[in-house]
C-alpha cells in the first residue's frame, strides 16, 4: 500500500496522484500542484503564474504570446490572400498603397464571392445583405444614394434604392446577390474608384 509523501495517509492505487515521482493524496496534490491551462503540464504553486481570470499558466506558457481563441487554421479567403501577397509585393518594393478590400459581413457567402469578384478597391465601402421585400432592392448611405439611384437609372433598371444611415454603406437584397451579382460588382467598382482630376 501507497503513503502521501506529505500527510502519510494510505492510498488505493485508484486515489494516487503523482508529481515529480513523488505520490499524493488527492488534498496535498490539490494544495501543492496545479495544471498548465495552455500545456497541461504539472506546476508546484509556488511556480504557477496567473493570468487576470484566475487560470494557471507555467512560466513557459504564460510569457508566450499566444492567443488562445486563434483558430488553428484558419479559413482564407482568395480575396484575402490576393490582398496579403499585393501589401506584400508593395512593401518589398518601396511602393505606398491605400487600395483596400470591401467590408463585407463575412457570414453571407454571396457577399464574400462579390468580395473575391471586386478584389482592391480605392475607396473603403461596407456591403451588407437584405431580404428581399417590395419596399426596396438597394439601401445607400446618404453619401453615396444620388450615385447609386444615378447608375441603376442609366443602366435601365428599375431597383427601388432608400436612403440608409450612416456613411460609405451599401444594402443588396437577396435576389441581387443571387441573380445579379456582375451588375452589383460594377456598380460597387463605379462607386469605389477615384476619379482622376481634370488637368488642362
Amino acid at each position: 500500500m501507497s503513503h502521501c509523501s506529505i500527510c502519510g495517509c494510505s492510498l488505493d492505487p485508484q486515489d494516487i496522484r503523482t508529481a515529480y515521482d513523488e505520490v499524493y493524496c488527492e488534498d496535498c496534490f490539490s494544495e501543492n500542484y496545479n495544471y498548465c491551462n495552455r500545456c497541461d503540464e504539472i506546476i508546484s504553486r509556488d511556480h504557477t503564474l496567473w493570468d487576470g481570470d484566475g487560470n494557471p499558466y507555467c512560466n513557459d506558457c504564460y510569457e508566450d504570446e499566444y492567443d488562445d481563441d486563434c483558430p488553428d487554421n484558419p479559413e482564407v479567403y482568395d480575396s484575402d490572400r490576393k490582398h496579403v501577397l499585393q501589401l506584400s509585393r508593395n512593401w518589398l518594393s518601396g511602393k505606398s498603397t491605400t487600395k483596400t478590400l470591401i467590408k463585407i459581413n463575412q457570414k453571407d457567402f454571396l457577399l464574400q464571392k462579390l468580395r473575391d469578384m471586386i478584389g482592391l478597391v480605392d475607396l473603403s465601402i461596407y456591403i451588407y445583405g437584405l431580404t428581399d421585400r417590395e419596399e426596396y432592392q438597394l439601401c445607400a448611405s446618404p453619401n453615396l444614394i444620388e450615385r447609386v439611384k444615378e447608375y441603376v437609372l442609366i443602366n435601365g433598371n428599375n431597383y427601388i434604392v432608400v436612403e440608409d444611415i450612416g456613411c460609405n454603406r451599401l444594402g443588396v437584397s437577396y435576389t441581387l446577390r443571387k441573380d445579379n451579382l456582375q451588375l452589383i460588382c460594377n456598380l460597387i467598382k463605379a462607386l469605389t474608384t477615384k476619379k482622376e482630376p481634370i488637368t488642362e
